[in-house]
């Protein structure tokens, strides 16, 4: 199995990890407050990896910190907003307005880089807006508060993702993981000391969804994320990771018995076009640079 290959299948398991973990998050509303579950799952991914970073003799230094705690930062930005909005929001509908996040890389990236936004992300954008609409407004008018804070998390998803793709280069993946969860995992824990009242007992009702969102979502997918993205076109890599949405909604119906209304479907198919859309033309245009290597 050649590099790209096994890239895009660590991807795709990435894709569905994630996506399972929006029910695992609906369920730990039921038991637990949102910084003090991320605060756990945070912490747990990390300690996962340390035994792997022990074993591969990695020598941090100040290149390791310095990104991983910017992408720490940012997670902590864009999860906290996430779990907040899964107190209200159904796993399924928050899975796919997370998924904006695909049709942001592309807008954000230029936007930071001074380059001309593309006249396809600027009609992805108006798709994806459409399918919010659907998604999320109601018959009397607006939107809910949970609809509203995941569309801002994933403005910082989609700068998560640059930052990876920019930045992380040839640092090993699972130190970088590690210690962006042990950043999350700190600025939570500090979140919740001063606006929540955790107690042990809560902790261990929500141990289940905790259990596996900090070993396979955290510990596992984060770090698949980073290996993946680094030996795949990232194109290639966001198209991929885009069916984290699709995999919520079937997670949602197994293990939630959540169904979409037929509104809410629309409004998932056209954001799942729109994603789709833009990185199908990000990928054209790619290819028709001077420097592209197949």
């Amino acid at each position: 199995m050649n590099k790209m290959r096994r890239a895009h299948l660590l991807l795709l398991l990435t894709s569905f990890l994630w996506g399972m973990s929006f029910s695992a998050q609906t369920a730990a509303m039921q038991h637990l407050s949102p910084f003090s579950f991320s605060a756990a799952r945070y912490l747990l991914g990390a300690l996962v990896l340390v035994p792997f970073i022990i074993y591969r003799k990695v020598q941090y230094n100040w290149a390791y910190i310095r990104v991983a705690c910017t992408l720490g930062f940012v997670l902590f930005y864009a999860s906290s907003l996430q779990q907040h909005a899964m107190q209200t929001v159904s796993a399924g509908k928050a899975g796919f307005i997370t998924s904006l996040y695909m049709v942001f890389v592309p807008i954000i990236s230029q936007a930071l880089f001074g380059k001309k936004v593309a006249r396809h992300n600027w009609l992805g954008v108006l798709i994806a807006l459409l399918g919010f609409y659907f998604l999320t407004f109601r018959s009397g008018g607006g939107i809910g508060k949970g609809d509203f804070l995941l569309l801002l998390g994933s403005f910082g998803f989609a700068l998560h993702i640059i930052l990876i793709e920019r930045f992380v280069g040839d640092l090993d993946p699972l130190a970088i993981s590690a210690t962006q969860f042990l950043t999350v995992s700190g600025l939570s824990f500090v979140a919740a000391l001063c606006f929540e009242n955790t107690v042990c007992s809560q902790l261990l009702e929500a141990a289940g969804p905790i259990l596996y969102v900090g070993i396979f979502s955290c510990g596992v997918a984060y770090t698949l994320q980073i290996v993946g993205q680094r030996d795949s076109e990232a194109t290639v890599a966001s198209i991929i990771l885009s069916l984290e949405a699709v995999f919520s909604v079937i997670g949602a119906a197994v293990f939630l018995k959540q169904r979409l209304s037929g509104r809410e479907l629309l409004g998932c198919a056209l954001v799942f076009v729109a994603v789709i859309f833009v990185q199908y033309h990000e990928q054209k245009l790619e290819k028709e640079r001077p420097d592209y290597a197949n």
